[in-house]
This record gives C-alpha cells, structure tokens and sequence, in this order.
C-alpha cells in the first residue's frame, strides 16, 4: 500500500490545534463540488444569450465565484497555505506568468482579465479541497452528497420540467439530432455526458473508501444518465481511463506505463491538429476513416490555425477571441464563415492554449497538464501499486486530458471537467510529497 495524500483513518482523540468542525468542512466541500460540477442549472435553450452576458460573463457566475473564494481562502489560510507549496513548481509558476501576461496585452484586457480571474478562482477552490478534507473518507462524504444532489436534481428535472432538461427542437443551439437526449440540470448533453462520467470515476472512489453501497449506486445512476444523454465521446473516453488506470495497477515496467499514460492523447493530438497541418496524416486518415471531419471540427481547427499563425508569440488573449466581436462578426468580412459565429472555441484545448497565448502558451500546456502529472505519477507509483486516492486523480486526468483534444475543457472553468483536473494534478503532485492532511 503506497502512501496517501489522506490518513489512512480519522484522528480519534487529540486534534490539531488548526482546526474546523467536520460539519464547516463538509458543507464546503460539498457546495464547492456542487458549483464546479455545474453552477448554472437549468438553462432554458430555446432563449437566446445577450452578447453582452458571452462576452463578459454572468454575473450570477461572478457572485457565486467570489462568494466561495471569499470563504475558501480563510478556510485554507486557518488550515495552513504551506500545503500548497508542492504546486508552486517552475513549470506552474511559468504558466500562471505567461497566462497573465498575455492577458495583460490581449486586444481585451478587461474581458481577459475578468476571465482570467475566474479561471484563477475555479482553480483554487478545486485544489482547497485536498487541504479542507479531514481524510478521504470525509473527502468521500462530499462526494456522495455533492454528486447524489446533481443525480436527483437531473432526475427530477426529467420528470418536472423537461423542457429544461431534455433538448428539444426548440433548443437555439444551431445543432440537429439531439431532440429527446438528457441533459439534466445542464446546459447541453455533452456536458452532462462529461459530468456523468465524472461521478462514475467519483462513485468508485466511494465504493474504495466509504461505503460500497453508496459508491455503486451513484455508479449506476450516473451511468444510466451517460446513457440517455446519448455522448458518446464520454462513453468511450470512460472504458479507455478504466481501462488505463486498471494497466497500471498492473504493470511494473515504468516504461510502459508511461507509453499508457502519454501515447493515447499524443495520438489524439496527432489525428486532430495534425490532420490540419500534416498532409500525410490527412492521407491516412481519408484512408482509414473516411469523411473523417470529426463533426466539422476540422473546420473550426483549420479557422483557428491560422489566426494563430497571425499571433505566435502572445496570442489574442486569454477568453478574448471567440464569441467576441471578431468571431460573432466574421461573416461580414468573410460570408463564408457563419458558422464562426456559433463557435465558443476550438474543440482542441492544446489549439486554444496557442489561440490565448501563443505557441510559448502552447509549451507550457502540455508542460503543466501532460509533462508534469506524469513525471509526479510514475516518480510517486513507480511499481505498479496503487491506492484509492491515487487511483482516483489517475481516472480524473486521464479523463479529462483525453477529452481536451475534442473540447476546450483545460481553459473553461465553466466545465464540470475543469475543476476536476486542476484537483487530481494537485492531487498527484501533493503525492510526491508528505500527506497534505496530518
């Protein structure tokens, strides 16, 4: 058994004197998680959104953020900040500098920097929850109450309001074929498919530490909802992470455990941006999968490749490019391009990283989110064993980072996914040190 970022058992008697109540810590938790999954529920689809709201953001969401930041950053300051210090790495720290900034001189400070700083908040409170959780038994406990409010909100919506909940054709998406598919309390199927997904990988966290029962039917209830939200990316992408995860309790050649851990979302970056900007890749591909235009993406790839051939260096600023003034009215330079206008980003997270901040931008993505939970996670497990902490951060990065290279889900804290990254690469950091909770 390796050792975990949590106790392997509660304190009994003696506490330290930094201290809070089991009931302060599970409330935020559970809140948090609550937020990160999806903070704004029941979206009516079929009521266009004010440009003026895509472009600088809700200001429910903004309320909400800086509501949870201004009780979070107590929390963690009375616990001890210091257990944050394992992330202040140099790949990390030149990240953060570089986000900022080409934020500062993006085409839009204002709207970079306003966005940036939800980004900064969404990313804080997903990593304060390894340092407010007593143990990962309570860690668990919010879990299961986080993710059994958002499966019998979902359910109930169905049942309640389904014009809120299922799609219809009445949804002002610009998208086709999707009457009848869940979405619950979101905005669209795929992101309920992404968070559905999310709680499978949550659910067998519970079943390891907590209580089997509970872990299996948050499962189950997840599952079934992944089903009749009929995402079929997150479907796939689930089975390869279980699958990823289970080879690597298993093999003890580092080697190859680093081929497992790197080589399926190399070779996804391969066939999506490399199918743009490699002939050859093109070729295989119009061989081995014809029409291969992964529901018109490649159109989407193709547009942003070169306006970042226009931007190497800096970008167009963080947030400041789609759904702003330059793509909602790009079909009035160019008549070809309607379809801009619908686009909120590039369906590639590594293509926006260089969209936002230019190919350095790019580096220090795949830096940040690739390179270093790799090194942390072969560094910490080099033989094979694994435990049901590091199990759970393993199926969170490998789930999301295998979806960044169809969504843009590294850079939208308003993603069910992002939160969860951002925890398990703390998380897998904080493995190579001594537990964060003593």
């Amino acid at each position: 058994m390796t050792e975990t970022v949590f106790p392997n058992s509660e304190p009994a008697v003696k506490r330290p004197a930094r201290d809070l109540p089991d009931v302060v810590r599970l409330a935020y938790m559970t809140f948090v998680v609550v937020a990160l999954l999806n903070h704004t529920w029941f979206t009516d689809l079929a009521t266009p959104t004010p440009i003026g709201e895509v472009e600088g953001g809700s200001l429910a969401t903004q309320i909400l953020f800086i509501s949870m930041i201004l009780v979070g950053v107590p929390l963690v300051w009375h616990l001890g900040v210091d257990r944050l210090r394992p992330l202040a790495t140099k790949s990390v720290l030149a990240f953060g500098g570089w986000l900022l900034l080409t934020s500062l001189i993006s085409g839009d400070p204002a709207l970079s920097l306003r966005r940036l700083a939800l980004y900064v908040i969404a990313g804080f409170l997903s990593v304060s929850l390894l340092v407010v959780a007593r143990s990962a038994r309570q860690l668990a406990d919010a879990f299961a109450m986080a993710g059994l409010t958002v499966l019998a909100s979902s359910y109930l919506g169905l049942l309640l309001v389904p014009g809120l909940t299922i799609h219809s054709h009445f949804d002002l998406t610009g998208e086709i074929g999707h009457d009848g598919l869940w979405r619950g309390i979101f905005s669209h199927k795929n992101e309920a498919g992404m968070a559905m997904t999310i709680l499978v990988i949550l659910g067998l966290f519970i079943a390891s530490v907590r209580s089997a029962l509970l872990g299996w039917i948050m499962v189950a209830g997840a599952g079934i909802f992944l089903i009749g939200s009929g995402s079929k990316t997150p479907m796939i992408t689930l089975v390869m992470v279980l699958g990823i995860s289970w080879l690597c309790g298993i093999l003890r050649s580092r080697f190859l455990r680093l081929v497992l851990l790197v080589g399926p979302v190399l070779l996804l970056m391969t066939i999506t941006i490399g199918s743009i900007v490699l002939p050859p890749v093109r070729a295989v591909l119009d061989v081995v999968l014809p029409d291969a235009t992964f529901t018109a993406r490649n159109e989407i790839w193709a547009f942003a490749i070169d306006n970042i051939v226009q931007k190497p260096l800096t970008g167009f600023g963080f947030g400041a490019f789609w759904m702003t003034e330059r793509t909602v009215y790009a079909s009035v330079v160019n008549p070809d391009s309607n379809w801009v206008q619908m686009a909120t980003q590039a369906h590639n997270s590594f293509l926006d990283a260089a969209v936002a901040m230019g190919l350095p931008g790019f580096v220090l993505t795949l830096l940040v989110f690739i390179a270093m939970p790799t090194r942390d996670f072969l560094y910490r497990l080099p033989q094979g064993a694994t435990d049901p902490s590091a199990e759970l951060f393993l199926r969170l990065w490998q789930l999301v980072l295998l979806s960044a290279s169809l969504e843009t889900i590294l850079f939208n804290p308003n993603t069910p996914a992002f939160g969860m990254i951002v925890m398990a690469i703390a998380g897998l950091r904080m493995l190579t040190v001594r537990p964060v909770i003593a």
